[in-house]
């Protein structure tokens, strides 16, 4: 069993160090929800909808972890794109791969402005579905250290921001909180790490997984499930014992398919196991590289209130902002006007590079 990692305290976690200046959010327009898309479960739904952009032709590089699972990072490079210019990763969410509309649509924002974008995809994901014998799960922060790694290698030098959108934003902010603690080494280009952002961030698992429970929210928990058991490991798919003892019953909410399958299969005693070492809301006050958490008061899968620790945590904080918008549902953040992705512009707000002399 894995040895159990307990958040800082907030007084454990300020150290004697310089954090970059932050961009003002003040510069941003109001958050105003496209009038034919109201409510946060609309806003949710229509996430999933792709929109037109130019074609991508990314290489395909691997990321071989230390248990010998493999993880596919897509790499988009602009044709002007030179060592030393800035790089981006991007890292999807629970139901997530590199052809998620947000994925693509971020893709082309930032190649389309010189930036290398990097597209990460969780272990046994996209065509990496069948490289991985663990599951992807909210505290495979060190999956995310492993790409960052690699990327550094790729790239040579210059700035590497990060951007995580609902699962992959609990995975960056985990791994950021346990390198700004102490509790893991900092690797060597963490000097290069100088952006995070996490869009709609499961900061709480507990309480978004006693969120899901809700009647109205059924629906959505039979999405969640039907992809979660297609992307079970071949060895168990194949194995219809293994099968059995996993669906039947069939699980109706993730709370049941993270005590029977997640957690057991990932070396966790329990869904609450899981829940308390793997949640990043603890950890948020130790971050140190400049951080942007995004969310909306009405996310109908995460919880406003489950931010509740995080904004007393991060009020005066040096390196964090938690920005909560008054719409936008889950990873929606659609907006009247002709910025309609209201998350898009925070996030090329948040990752602007400024010179030297500002």
């Amino acid at each position: 069993m894995k040895r159990e990692r307990k958040p800082p305290s907030l007084e454990q976690s300020q150290g004697d160090w310089e954090p970059s200046r932050l961009p003002d959010l003040d510069g941003l327009p109001p958050f105003l929800p496209h009038r034919l898309i109201p409510g946060g479960h609309l806003q949710t739904i229509l996430s999933l909808r792709a929109p037109p952009v130019g074609p991508l032709c990314p290489t395909l590089h691997w990321v071989t972890l230390d248990d010998g699972d493999q993880l596919a990072l897509h790499d988009d490079t602009p044709a002007d794109w030179r060592a030393g210019d800035p790089s981006v990763m991007l890292v999807h969410g629970l139901c997530g791969c590199r052809s998620s509309p947000y994925m693509i649509r971020l893709t082309d924002h930032f190649v389309r402005r010189g930036t290398r974008v990097f597209r990460l995809e969780m272990r046994g994901c996209g065509v990496g579905k069948d490289r991985s014998h663990g599951l992807t799960h909210a505290g495979r922060g060190d999956d995310c250290l492993a790409a960052l790694s690699r990327i550094a290698e790729l790239t040579g030098a210059g700035p590497i921001a990060t951007i995580g959108v609902s699962l992959g934003g609990n995975q960056l902010l985990l791994a950021a909180g346990r390198i700004g603690s102490g509790e893991q080494a900092a690797p060597d280009w963490i000097d290069r790490w100088d952006r995070l952002v996490a869009v709609s961030p499961p900061v709480d698992l507990l309480r978004c997984s006693e969120n899901m429970q809700r009647p109205l929210l059924r629906g959505y928990n039979r999405y969640f499930i039907k992809h979660l058991l297609s992307r079970l490991p071949e060895p168990i798919r194949q194995s219809p014992d293994k099968m059995r003892r996993f669906t039947r019953p069939w699980p109706k909410t993730l709370w049941e398919l993270d005590d029977r399958i997640t957690a057991p299969l990932s070396g966790f005693a329990s869904a609450a196991d899981y829940y308390t070492r793997s949640s990043s809301a603890g950890w948020v006050p130790s971050i140190r590289v400049p951080t942007l958490i995004l969310a909306a008061q009405d996310d109908p899968l995460v919880p406003v209130d489950s931010f509740t620790s995080v904004a007393a945590a991060v009020q005066d904080h040096q390196a964090v902002r938690l920005f909560i918008a008054p719409g936008g549902g889950h990873v929606g953040f659609f907006a009247r006007g002709s910025e309609r992705f209201y998350m898009d512009q925070v996030i090329s707000h948040w990752c602007q590079r400024r010179s030297p002399a500002t």
